[in-house]
């Protein structure tokens, strides 16, 4: 299997995996939820709050990617 098919592969299981993703949507909601209710002011924690969104959203497109990359392309069709 070749780098990008067995990342492929990995990432599949990740995406597939229920507890992972239930993880990953825990924590996004917790700190959207988070941001709601943090003071305007506090500017230190809105940052964190927004550093944590940020991180599952790029694991979650990264991990996508890799399916893209690892998986066949499909033949070009005649129309």
């Amino acid at each position: 299997m070749t780098d990008p098919e067995r990342l492929a592969h990995e990432a599949m299981s990740l995406r597939d995996n229920e507890a992972f993703q239930t993880a990953l949507d825990n924590m996004r909601r917790d700190a959207v939820e988070a941001l709601v209710r943090v003071p305007a002011t506090d500017t230190e924690a809105i940052r964190d709050y927004q550093a944590t969104v940020k991180v599952v959203d790029d694991l979650r497109s990264d991990i996508e990617g890799f399916i893209r990359s690892g998986s066949p392309r499909k033949a070009a069709g005649i129309a």
